[in-house]
């Protein structure tokens, strides 16, 4: 049986993201943007600490004379 809180939030979750289409398109653009940044972020920063000084950036130096 559903308890009464989770009734109620699936109601309120409803009323307020995907009773009108406007909102629900809304909802899940603005998601998709999110979550889309939040993942390039992580990633980004997991993938420059997983190569560090293997990188241009950072055996430059070495190669070219200012």
């Amino acid at each position: 049986m559903v308890s009464g809180f989770v009734k109620s939030l699936s109601s309120f979750t409803y009323r307020t993201f995907f009773k009108k289409e406007s909102t629900y398109f809304t909802t899940i653009v603005g998601t998709g943007v999110i979550f889309s940044i939040t993942f390039n972020t992580l990633f980004d920063k997991y993938w420059d600490k997983k190569t560090a000084g293997t990188k241009w950036e950072d055996i430059k130096d070495r190669y070219v004379q200012n």
